[in-house]
């Protein structure tokens, strides 16, 4: 992403819940998972603005569980200000989304993929899985591959953004030949 980050304004409801609005105009993109739980610096998102992919991140003293269905377009069109999420507090399923697929996404960190394709655990048919639960990860390793029009392109784990510098793989979240949309969560870590 050659675009760089911007931090979401963000403003707090008469019902305590934190509303992150866009820093520009531009088209949203990756929105985060309902029921997700983001912390200060975390990513939640990326603007795109004339063309150029930014990086939104949680601005400090922000933090709770994603309240807010995703867009139903992959590029939402949007006015400075707009509010891109709404995060609430607690952990509980009811708290951080109403279902039991929310709240599984919330317990952990999650890896998500980078665009839209069908998602493959292993390098080739009958071969053993790059990763199973309990791995570690750390940069540069690879967690799959996702193919697009017959292209295979590597996932390689990158720490940053929430992510930590070495992991350990939970579960994953998808099965493998899976076909997945930008920002699918893939797997989690453990914590």
């Amino acid at each position: 992403m050659n675009g760089g980050a911007l931090v979401l304004g963000c403003r707090r409801t008469e019902d305590g819940a934190l509303e992150l609005c866009a820093p520009d105009v531009g088209l949203y993109a990756r929105a985060p998972e309902r029921g997700r739980r983001l912390g200060p610096g975390e990513e939640a998102g990326v603007l795109i603005v004339l063309g150029r992919p930014f990086r939104l991140l949680v601005p400090e003293g922000a933090a709770g569980f994603v309240d807010t269905p995703r867009p139903e377009l992959r590029h939402l069109p949007v006015e400075y200000g707009q509010v891109l999420l709404r995060l609430v507090a607690g952990g509980g399923e009811e708290e951080a989304g109403g279902s039991a697929e929310a709240g599984e996404v919330a317990r952990g960190r999650v890896v998500c993929a980078a665009q839209a394709g069908r998602f493959w655990r292993r390098p080739e048919p009958g071969a053993p899985p790059f990763l199973a639960a309990g791995d570690e990860l750390a940069a540069g390793r690879t967690i799959g591959l996702l193919e697009v029009m017959k292209t295979f392109n590597p996932i390689k784990y990158q720490p940053g953004a929430g992510l930590p510098e070495r992991a350990v793989v939970a579960c994953f979240l998808v099965e493998d030949g899976e076909d997945v949309e930008e920002g699918t969560p893939l797997l989690e870590l453990e914590d």
